[in-house]
């Protein structure tokens, strides 16, 4: 039948309560002059004549700190009762009182741990004194027991953080604890539920866990609590059966993460101490653990990010190479065939080549998706006429604008110098921005396009907003900002920061009502990045939304 192990925590001489003693004499006099002497003296006490009832207190009641106890009692000798004890707690502090003393008691009593010996008659001052000093020793003895203990932690502490590879970490923990225990044999067993329970490591490497060691295991685990057994076969090494074993539960933040199972063949007392020890180092294992794991699945998270970019990217340059060629043929015979036909015929045809156009500017975004991933992209830097190069993009896109009923204003500067960035890029993210606000914005809806220098600061105060930060080595630069704000749908807050992501739109891609592959935005984070801008939006849904981006103003 297993059983709970004790791991109350070390008595000291600073422990406010009070320490228990246990006080057995077949006199019943001699008991109440005890008991109420140590009791003046701030002592816990329980005293009886009848070694039984002792023995039952030992094994069932909360631990004591000290065994006072007369050698000689009609159904059992004190030092009988004195190995009882220790067998129970091998830390107990233990006190012979005899009217029989003799060399050969005295031999018995030094070989069962005994603290102190008391010849009666005694006085009660030397009771008191007796009493006190061997709790003393017994404190001290648990101190420097708590000292190996830490030492102990700190140099398993320091082997967990050299790494954090699972299997090694479960090495080092499973021999700390068996090295602690002085148990021959160890598994560790690792799992979100006691069902799941996995054997990671066993000491030596060829000791096998039986079911009865599953069993215990899971039992520990469940309980939450170490069980101590040896009523069964838990395991087997070097052909040696274990009939002992002791299961210590992992924790990791209030959670059980997994057992260690310390098996031998022959039944073990831990001192308390040890018990104590041993779920210390099981703690500090299981957060170490739980934490190599947490870091494995997010190496294997990111490992299949790679992957997916890895394939996102290959796919990207296979269909544009491959779709490029076959769109240049039926763009080219398209314009040709409307050309040179009229009427309806030549109404569908033009919606042939529009559909054509929106391909072929998806399949223009993923080459430059391609070029910037590759380095092929680098920015050429030249004088640009921002004012110029905004207005040239809103003149191409009135006609589109008028259709829906839509209208375009312009907050431009009347003076803006020139600056160095790459035009074709600038060019690039303004279509995009300008296309996006065109195509959530409903009929009658407006859309504003505004250009304001500001310093560093300005930026560096929508830092929470930013997707892309500017660098800081640029901080002593003013900033040309361009906002593109719309009356349209609005974006909800969660996914503001995501619309940035390759391939990513707001709504279920099947059925959104606007087109697009998802690619605009992450073109334009991308593009602004090699500028060394920053980027940032503002929105609410049902409101519209205001997408900026920044550049240094570099004068020529």
């Amino acid at each position: 039948m297993s059983q709970a192990i004790d791991t109350g925590s070390l008595t000291s001489l600073t422990n406010p309560s009070p320490p228990r003693l246990l006080i057995v004499d077949d006199e019943q006099h001699m008991c109440d002059v005890c008991s109420r002497t140590l009791q003046r003296a701030g002592y816990e006490v329980m005293a009886t004549s009848d070694p039984d009832v002792a023995i039952a207190a030992l094994n069932d009641g909360p631990q004591f700190d000290l065994l006072l106890t007369d050698i000689k009692m009609p159904t059992m000798s004190g030092l009988d009762l004195a190995q009882i004890a220790r067998e129970k707690d091998p830390e107990i502090a233990i006190i012979i009182m005899t009217g029989y003393a003799s060399l050969e008691n005295l031999h018995q009593s030094v070989r069962r741990g005994v603290a102190d010996f008391l010849s009666k008659p005694f006085e009660l001052e030397q009771l008191r004194l007796a009493v006190d000093q061997a709790l003393r020793k017994r404190a001290i003895q648990q101190d420097n027991l708590r000292l190996r203990t830490l030492e102990q932690l700190l140099a398993v502490s320091e082997a967990f953080s050299a790494t954090l590879e699972l299997p090694e970490l479960a090495r080092i923990a499973l021999n700390a604890m068996i090295e602690r225990s002085g148990f021959q044999t160890g598994f560790l067993l690792l799992g979100d539920d006691s069902e799941t329970l996995y054997e990671a490591v066993a000491h030596p490497n060829d000791a096998q866990l039986t079911d009865e060691g599953y069993v215990l295991a899971k039992r520990s685990f469940a309980l939450c609590q170490p069980l101590y057994d040896d009523t069964a076969f838990y395991g087997v090494c070097h052909s040696h059966r274990l009939h002992a074993a002791l299961a210590v539960p992992l924790r990791a933040q209030g959670q059980v993460n997994g057992v260690v199972l310390l098996c031998d063949e022959r039944s073990a007392t831990l001192r308390p101490g040890v018990q104590q020890g041993l779920v210390l180092l099981a703690n500090h294992a299981g957060a170490a653990l739980r934490n190599a794991t947490l870091y494995r699945q997010l190496d294997e998270a990111y490992q299949r990010r790679q992957e997916l970019d890895r394939l996102k990217s290959e796919f990207i340059a296979i269909a544009s190479h491959e779709l490029r060629t076959p769109l240049s043929i039926v763009l080219g015979y398209t314009m040709m065939v409307r050309d040179q036909v009229d009427g309806s015929q030549r109404e569908y045809l033009q919606r042939v080549l529009e559909s054509a156009q929106r391909i072929k500017e998806i399949v223009d975004d993923m080459v430059n998706l391609r070029h910037i991933d590759t380095g092929e992209a680098q920015p050429q830097l030249a004088p640009l006429d921002l004012v110029g190069v905004i207005q040239q993009v809103v003149n191409n896109l009135n006609s589109t604008v008028a259709l829906s009923g839509q209208t375009i204003v312009t907050r431009l500067p009347e003076t803006l110098p020139p600056f160095l960035t790459d035009r074709e890029k600038v060019l690039l993210v303004l279509n995009h921005l300008l296309s996006n606000a065109v195509k959530f914005t409903p009929a009658h809806g407006q859309i504003t396009i505004a250009i304001s220098v500001r310093p560093f600061a300005d930026l560096e105060a929508l830092n929470n907003a930013l997707i892309i930060k500017p660098p800081a080595l640029l901080r002593a630069l003013p900033w040309v900002v361009v906002d593109v704000a719309d009356t349209g749908i609005g974006i909800p807050a969660h996914e503001q920061v995501r619309i940035f992501d390759r391939f990513y739109q707001v709504g279920d891609s099947l059925t959104r009502e606007r087109g697009g592959a998802g690619l605009g935005l992450a073109l334009v984070r991308e593009l602004i990045a090699s500028l060394g801008g920053a980027v940032w939006v503002v929105s609410r849904e049902g409101e519209g939304s205001t997408f900026s981006f920044a550049l240094p103003f570099r004068q020529t």
